[in-house]
C-alpha cells in the first residue's frame, strides 16, 4: 500500500510542475483567430440571388469581403493547416503526459504424459494475465516507470476415458509483481529549461503559424477589397466614357449645324467624326477592363460568373487621423510575419546554446528500482536496488564545437533581427508617406477636374458666338475633362488602397473586419 501511495504522489507532483511550466512567461500561447463556423456570413438577400441564374449581384464592400471569407480556397486550406499545426503543438506539449500500456493475455497449454499408466489423460494449465505500465517524463529531466502484472493459474489433469476434469490440489492461483523505477540526471539533461527547450520551440513554432495564419486571412480581406475596388474603378471609367462619347455625339451635332451657318470648316467636322471614332474604341477597351474585374472578383470569391456590380462609391477620408509613429511601428513589429520570424530565430539560437553547452556536461544519472512479487502460497518478497553512473564523452569533435557553433548562430539572429527591423521602419515610414501624399493628390485632382470643366466650358461659349476657338481645341479640352476626372478617380482609389494596405501592414484588417 506504501508503494502505490508513492506513485499516486509523484504522478500528482509531475502534474503540478508541468502546470508551472506550462505557466511560464516564454511559453504563453498566442491568441488564435476566430473559427471557420465563427467567420461573419454575406447578407441572405445576396445568398438569395446568387442561387437565381441569370441575376446581376449588386454588391457593397462588406458583402464582397464576407463572400472571400466564406467561400476563397486559400482561406479554407487555412484553417485546414491550422488543425495539423494544433495537432503537431499537442504532440510536443504531451512530452510530459503520462502513457499508459494496458495488457491482457490468456494462454492455454497441454500435454500427455509419458507413462502407460495415464497415457489416457491430458494435462492441462491455464494462465490468465492481466497487466499495466505507465511511463512518465518529468520536467526535472527525471523518467518514472510503474508496472503490474497479475495472473491466474489453474491446472488439472483431463480424463479421456472417464470424461472428467480433476483440478490438482495445490494450484498456484494468483501471482502479481509489481515494479517501479525512476532515473535522474544529476548534471547533464537537468533542470526545468534544459528539459522544456522543445516545447519552447514547439511554442515558438506555434507562435509563427498564429500570425502566418491571421496574415493569410488578413491578406485574402485585402485582395477582396482592392479586388472590389479595382471593380468600382472600371465601372466608373466607363461611366466617364460613356458619358464622353455621348456628349462627343451631341456636339457633332451642334457641329453640323456650325457647319451649315459657316460657322466652322469641313475640316473641323471631319476631326469630331474622328475623335466619336476614337472615343468609341475606347470604350471598347474600357469595356473589356470591367468584365476583367468581374471575372477577377468572382475568382476571388470562389462564384460563378456572374454580372457582380459594386454598388459603394469610393469616398475619401476628409482627413487623415493617423496613429503617432512610434504607435505604428509597435504594432507593424508586432504583426509582421518577417520580423517575428527573426525574433523566434534569436530565440531558438538561445536555446541551442543552452542545449550545446548542456551536451558538454557530465553525465550524471541516479538510477533507483524497487519490484514487489506478491504469491498466493507463498511468502511476499521484494527488492530494491540503486545505482550512481558517471559518464563523458571525449574525442567528439562535433560536440565540443557545438557551443561555438551556437554563439556564432546567435550573433547573426541577432544582427539579422537588428535589420528586419531597420527595414519595417522604412517600409512603414513609405507606406505613411505614400498615404499622405494620396490624400494630397485628392485635393488638387477636384481641383484639376474643376478647371478642366471650367475651360472646357468656356471654350465651348467661345465657340458658339464665333470667336477665334477651332474644334480641335474643343476636342483637346474634352479629352484633357475626361483625363482629369480618371485621374481623380484613380487618386481615390488609390489613396483607399494604400490605407487598406497600411491597415494590414500593421496588423489591424481582422480587428477591423472580423469583430
Amino acid at each position: 500500500m506504501k508503494m502505490i501511495n508513492t506513485s499516486v504522489f509523484l504522478l500528482k507532483t509531475s502534474f503540478l510542475l508541468c502546470s508551472l511550466v506550462c505557466l511560464l512567461p516564454n511559453l504563453v500561447k498566442a491568441q488564435d483567430v476566430p473559427s471557420q463556423q465563427d467567420l461573419p456570413k454575406v447578407n441572405p438577400d445576396i445568398q438569395l440571388l446568387l442561387s437565381q441564374p441569370n441575376q446581376d449581384i449588386p454588391l457593397k464592400l462588406v458583402d464582397a469581403v464576407y463572400l472571400a471569407l466564406q467561400n476563397n480556397r486559400d482561406v479554407k486550406i487555412a484553417y485546414l493547416q491550422r488543425i495539423v499545426d494544433k495537432a503537431r503543438l499537442s504532440e510536443s506539449e504531451s512530452i510530459f503526459s503520462p502513457t499508459v500500456r494496458p495488457q491482457l493475455s490468456l494462454n492455454l497449454n497441454a500435454r500427455e504424459p509419458g507413462d502407460d499408466a495415464t497415457k489416457t489423460d491430458i494435462v492441462t494449465d491455464t494462465t490468465a494475465g492481466v497487466g499495466a505500465g505507465i511511463s512518465l517524463k518529468l520536467p526535472t529531466g527525471a523518467s518514472l516507470n510503474l508496472g503490474w502484472n497479475g495472473a491466474n493459474v489453474w491446472e488439472g489433469r483431463y480424463s479421456k476415458d472417464s470424461s472428467s476434469y480433476l483440478p490438482f490440489k495445490d494450484p498456484n492461483i494468483l501471482r502479481q509483481d509489481v515494479s517501479f523505477s525512476i532515473s535522474q540526471p544529476l548534471l547533464k539533461n537537468f533542470g526545468v529549461y534544459l528539459n522544456t527547450l522543445n516545447l519552447r520551440r514547439a511554442r515558438l513554432t506555434e507562435s509563427t503559424n498564429i500570425l502566418n495564419f491571421r496574415n493569410s486571412i488578413a491578406q485574402t480581406i485585402t485582395n477582396s477589397v482592392v479586388t472590389y475596388r479595382n471593380l468600382l474603378l472600371a465601372q466608373e471609367r466607363l461611366k466617364i466614357e460613356e458619358d464622353s462619347f455621348a456628349s462627343a455625339k451631341e456636339e457633332l451635332e451642334k457641329s453640323k449645324v456650325l457647319f451649315a451657318e459657316g460657322k466652322i470648316t469641313r475640316n473641323d467636322l471631319i476631326q469630331r467624326q474622328s475623335d466619336i471614332a476614337q472615343k468609341e474604341f475606347n470604350l471598347v477597351n474600357v469595356k473589356t477592363n470591367l468584365t476583367e474585374a468581374i471575372a477577377s472578383l468572382t475568382k476571388l470569391t470562389d462564384l460563378p460568373l456572374k454580372m457582380l456590380i459594386a454598388i459603394e462609391k469610393p469616398l475619401p477620408p476628409d482627413n487623415l487621423n493617423l496613429p503617432i509613429f512610434e504607435e505604428m511601428i509597435k504594432l507593424a513589429e508586432d504583426n509582421n510575419i518577417r520580423y517575428l520570424f527573426a525574433v523566434n530565430a534569436v530565440e531558438n539560437a538561445k536555446l541551442s546554446l543552452a542545449e550545446a553547452k548542456n551536451q558538454q556536461s557530465l553525465d550524471l544519472t541516479l538510477n533507483l528500482s524497487y519490484g514487489f512479487n506478491s504469491f498466493s502460497h507463498k511468502r511476499d518478497s521484494g527488492r530494491f536496488s540503486s545505482s550512481l553512473v558517471l559518464s563523458r564523452e571525449f574525442g567528439n569533435l562535433s560536440q565540443d564545437n557545438a557551443v561555438l557553433k551556437s554563439e556564432v548562430n546567435l550573433q547573426q539572429a541577432e544582427f539579422s533581427l537588428t535589420n528586419t527591423r531597420v527595414d519595417i521602419n522604412e517600409q512603414l515610414r513609405n507606406r505613411v508617406r505614400n498615404v499622405r501624399d494620396s490624400f494630397t493628390q485628392i485635393q488638387l485632382s477636384k481641383q484639376a477636374t474643376n478647371l478642366a470643366e471650367l475651360r472646357l466650358n468656356s471654350a465651348r461659349e467661345k465657340i458658339k458666338s464665333g470667336n477665334n476657338v477651332s474644334t480641335t481645341d474643343i476636342i483637346n479640352f474634352e479629352k484633357g475633362l475626361v483625363d482629369a476626372k480618371n485621374q481623380e478617380l484613380n487618386v481615390t482609389i488609390s489613396h483607399l488602397n494604400s490605407m487598406t494596405q497600411l491597415e494590414e501592414f500593421l496588423g489591424m484588417t481582422l480587428n477591423k473586419w472580423l469583430k
